[in-house]
């Protein structure tokens, strides 16, 4: 009798496995962006070995400069060509995680992929509204009125660390050129890319058919996120019955993936209750 072949029965758990992928924060390149969602990427795969990991990025990332909602369907197209370049990924559910401006990619991939999408996990973002265009439509026409210095004030709300505002300070009383400080003038020339001049979803073709189920996650010291904007993710998804918010206690919006009390419970932070979720859905799907 032939032995059993547990090579091929690891790698048929593979195929069968989700692949989790992420979007960080807007404002950052990929190389920071990969490191921001690192403690969340590393602590998946180490859990869950049979998962494989990918980070994915914003239009820009992939020589994408082109405006409005026109090109966000090509952008689409990059980003599930990238899930599917790797032969071992094709085909494979997702798992998709997004925070902040990465909520979007995250919402726009699984409307386009429908029941391949197994959960979706947002954070720190709040949700659009039906019947109006996306959010960052609107941020792009209010940069382009305000100019860098609109979008300084609006980026050093989200992140009011002391370095931050003080730089926005002296940009605002013209103590500080934005040209005279490379790393203020990198900072705004990658917003500009990102969210001035940027492209972004038509929220009836890019956002419908959405059938997995949310978790959302809202940072409780983020004065940009609300409660009740949060928990209309739900209204985007055909599974809203599924789908829940919860509260990042003592979060703000960058510190939203380090570990931290959720809903009162000191213990679980929210990479915890990610991986806690991810063994449901695993689970659901066996």
């Amino acid at each position: 009798m032939a032995g059993f072949d547990f090579d091929e029965l690891e790698a048929e758990e593979i195929k069968t496995a989700p692949v989790f992928v992420g979007w960080y924060s807007g404002g950052f390149r990929k190389e920071r962006g990969a490191e921001l969602l690192k403690p969340l990427m590393t602590a998946v795969s180490k859990q869950y070995n049979q998962i494989d990991t990918l980070v994915l990025h914003f239009p820009n990332e992939y020589g994408m400069f082109e405006e409005g909602s026109d090109p966000w369907p090509a952008y689409v197209d990059k980003l599930v060509e990238e899930i599917d370049s790797d032969p071992t990924r094709t085909g494979r559910p997702l798992l998709l995680f997004g925070h902040s401006r990465g909520c979007t990619p995250a919402m726009s991939v699984a409307a386009r992929l429908g029941s391949r999408v197994w959960k979706i996990y947002l954070c720190a973002s709040n949700a659009p509204e039906h019947g109006k265009p996306s959010p960052f439509q609107a941020l792009s026409e209010t940069f382009k009125e305000q100019g860098d210095l609109g979008m300084l004030g609006w980026f050093v709300s989200l992140d009011p660390n002391p370095m931050m505002v003080a730089i926005y300070e002296q940009v605002k009383d013209g103590t500080m050129k934005i040209e005279s400080n490379e790393f203020v003038n990198d900072m705004l020339t990658l917003m500009r890319a990102q969210y001035k001049d940027a492209m972004f979803p038509d929220m009836t073709r890019d956002f419908e058919g959405i059938c997995a189920p949310i978790l959302g996650f809202r940072p409780d010291q983020d004065v940009t996120v609300k409660r009740l904007d949060m928990e209309r993710w739900k209204e985007w998804t055909t599974a809203r019955d599924q789908s829940r918010i919860r509260t990042v206690v003592n979060g703000t919006h960058m510190n939203c993936l380090s570990v931290q009390m959720i809903d009162g419970q000191e213990e679980a932070g929210m990479i915890n209750e990610i991986l806690k979720d991810i063994g449901k859905v695993i689970a659901e799907h066996a």
